[in-house]
């Protein structure tokens, strides 16, 4: 038994990365085909300009291969991934007024442990929606 308790000291440094790792990559999938359906969504596909909804498309696309071709990729490379699409993404949300509504982004309540990555729909500021005197 003690044993085991030692091999199992040994080894959670490594699965927790590699929990950290999978929770990143399985983040930014999240984020992009999330970000994919909302675009393409019906409420939101008609306030977009065709030239920016092109390319977030190639973004989220190329991100979508380089996930597909590095399935074993470091955390630190999904994250800056994430960062370097939601740089494409923002801007074009932004343009947009938030019209795209609280489904932008996809990932409620974040994940946890990304370092500030998503847990606020983009193109939505937080200060922006209802307060609670006016819900009451």
């Amino acid at each position: 038994i003690e044993r085991m308790v030692q091999e199992a000291e040994q080894y959670k440094a490594e699965d927790d990365a590699n929990k950290n790792r999978v929770e990143s990559k399985n983040g930014l999938e999240n984020y992009c085909y999330s970000l994919k359906s909302s675009i393409e969504g019906e409420e939101v596909k008609d306030k977009i300009p065709e030239d920016d909804k092109k390319t977030l498309l190639d973004a989220i696309n190329e991100t979508t291969s380089w996930l597909d071709a590095n399935q074993t990729a470091e955390k630190e490379e999904y994250e800056e991934k994430q960062k370097a699409l939601e740089g494409i993404a923002m801007p074009i949300l932004q343009k947009m007024g938030g019209a795209g509504g609280p489904d932008m982004g996809g990932m409620p309540g974040g994940m946890p442990d990304m370092g500030g990555m998503g847990g606020a729909p983009p193109g939505e500021d937080p200060a922006d929606g209802p307060t609670i005197e006016e819900i009451d």
